[in-house]
């Protein structure tokens, strides 16, 4: 098994494994990666054997520590290599995540120690997403979904939980940001859309939207 292959198992293991108590299932793994179901048994199979995970065929999957080490490893080169290319070389949020899944495939921890020192230690990538630091200690902060936000409450856009180009452009185009101030000024009961106002523009934004929009209550 190849090592890029083991970093990109363990990476999304780590992510959907959050909010889930920690156990992964076979087609959530499979859909993440984009491949067989088949194929994710097998490749948790050896990964089991490495001691990386914990693979039961009727329960789940689970990182054991070793696994969840390197796991938090591998993020931390990602966002560190996304806030270096939006910070230093000028590109998109849009742009970053993509190019960021190549780069941190290098293993090659001074470089990155090197590139956090450059950068100031960030605690947030691009995407307001937190960086583990090099022992993989995540900062804990109280934000939530747009989605579980109540009316007539100000909040603070802090993240972003879609990375992709066409999310992060429709949130450009709506100037919904990080940084961001909105006042959520009702919710439709039918659909359960949110009627926003951001930078003074009144703004109607779906529940799959809102899902991915993570804020902090001002």
């Amino acid at each position: 098994m190849r090592q890029e292959t083991i970093e990109n198992y363990l990476k999304n293991i780590y992510h959907l494994s959050i909010g889930n108590k920690a156990i992964v299932g076979n087609f959530q793994l499979a859909e993440k990666l984009n491949i067989r179901p088949a194929s994710v048994t097998e490749g948790l199979r050896k990964l089991h054997d490495l001691k990386y995970v914990i693979y039961e065929k009727s329960y789940g999957t689970r990182l054991t520590p070793i696994g969840a080490k390197l796991a938090l490893t591998i993020v931390r080169r990602h966002r560190i290599w996304e806030t270096y290319l939006a910070k230093e070389l000028g590109f998109g949020w849009d742009e970053v995540h993509e190019i960021a899944e190549e780069l941190e495939h290098i293993q090659n921890d001074k470089l990155i120690n090197k590139l956090s020192e450059l950068l100031g230690n960030p605690v947030y990538d691009p995407h307001g997403d937190p960086i583990p630091d090099e022992k993989g200690k995540i900062k804990k902060e109280n934000f939530i979904n747009l989605s579980s936000a109540k009316p007539k409450n100000s909040y603070k856009i802090r993240g972003v939980s879609d990375h992709s180009t066409v999310f992060l452009k429709y949130l450009e185009k709506h100037r919904l940001i990080i940084g961001a101030h909105l006042k959520i000024d009702s919710i439709e009961e039918f659909d359960q859309s949110l009627i926003i106002t951001c930078n003074k523009k009144e703004v109607i934004i779906s529940p799959k939207v809102a899902d991915n929009i993570i804020v902090e209550l001002l």
